[in-house]
């Protein structure tokens, strides 16, 4: 297919614009924000910081969050390892060099980029660039095919013929704001449009489902990951990167990675988070007269309180202050 003929991949965008999650002239704002609905992640500008005025569109639809974003500035975005969901981008305007899945791409309008749980991504953006994203949760996608351990192609060809119904319903979804109310209100209609978004997707995506690998805690685990794990239960309320679990388990950060995946069915950082929120769920319910959620959520390595009251509901059903008040 040439480039005349190509099919364009330009979204209606004033649909997604109704769902404004920020502004910003501040870069350590905006990647608070983003965080917010992602990840903690790492954002610098490239160039002398301008304030060029960040934004970020995006909306939930079941377990599939949709935006996109600009940063009025050239930047470099690192995550890091992926948390348990599929990061989909491309680009609306402007263009990026990305790292996804240990592969170098240079992502435009017409190829994006595709990255897995535990899996790596870091993206140089041009100042012109607005990224359109899409987050599947690992959870979601295994609940429409049945695979825990699924690996895209990290190459997006968005010129693909596979790949225009894909693209098409997506285009539809961002471009209807009735039909993105509907979805967000009615929780069916959200279940119909994530199975038909992902099954499209994998109908014109290569993929592979590594299914031989375990996906719970059952496995006999390597040494790595047991010294890793034992390293992260007795240092759970310290600030700890994924290198210094790395380097206490004497092995690469990629080896940590890929043995938690293979053998935990996630990655050491949602592992961590886990043993946080359970030891939080401890500290809370054991509570005397003293203590304080706050207190509590530092005490157990949070320091953003409201990500800890919003994970902490997600893993056990009420607020930490419901758990402390209920114990009182």
């Amino acid at each position: 297919m040439n480039a005349d003929s190509a099919p364009s991949t330009v979204f209606d965008r004033g649909c997604l614009h109704q769902h404004r999650l920020f502004e910003s002239h501040d870069l350590d704002d905006t990647r608070e924000r983003i965080s917010s609905v992602m990840q903690p992640h790492k954002l610098v500008s490239k160039e002398r910081p301008t304030g060029g005025g960040a934004h970020m569109n995006f909306v939930r639809i079941g377990g599939i969050g949709l935006g996109s974003i600009a940063f009025g500035e050239p930047v470099q975005v690192d995550v890091g390892a992926l948390d348990d969901y599929h990061l989909l981008m491309f680009c609306l305007r402007g263009q990026a060099h990305a790292l996804a899945d240990d592969r170098q791409l240079d992502v435009n309008h017409r190829l994006g980029m595709l990255s897995g749980p535990g899996r790596p991504f870091v993206a140089d953006l041009s100042s012109d660039c607005e990224q359109f994203v899409m987050r599947l949760d690992r959870r979601t996608v295994h609940a429409h095919t049945g695979h825990w351990n699924l690996r895209l192609d990290p190459a997006l060809d968005l010129t693909r013929t596979a790949l225009q119904p894909w693209l098409d319903q997506l285009r539809l979804v961002v471009s209807s704001p009735s039909l993105l109310q509907l979805a967000q209100k009615n929780p069916l209609i959200a279940t119909d449009m994530e199975r038909l978004l992902i099954g499209l997707l994998l109908a014109g995506q290569p993929w592979q489902a590594r299914d031989d690998m375990p996906a719970s805690g059952h496995a006999i685990a390597p040494s790595c990951v047991r010294k890793a794990e034992a390293y992260m239960e007795a240092h759970a309320s310290q600030p700890l990167r994924l290198g210094d679990i790395a380097a206490a388990a004497g092995v690469p950060v990629r080896t940590l990675l890929e043995g938690f995946q293979r053998f935990r069915g996630n990655s050491p950082m949602k592992q961590l988070r886990e043993m946080r929120l359970k030891l939080a769920h401890v500290q809370l319910r054991g509570a005397d007269g003293e203590t304080s959620v706050a207190g509590v959520a530092l005490d157990c390595g949070f320091v953003h309180f409201g990500r800890f009251s919003e994970a902490y509901r997600r893993r056990f059903g009420e607020s930490p202050s419901a758990t402390l008040k209920r114990r009182r």
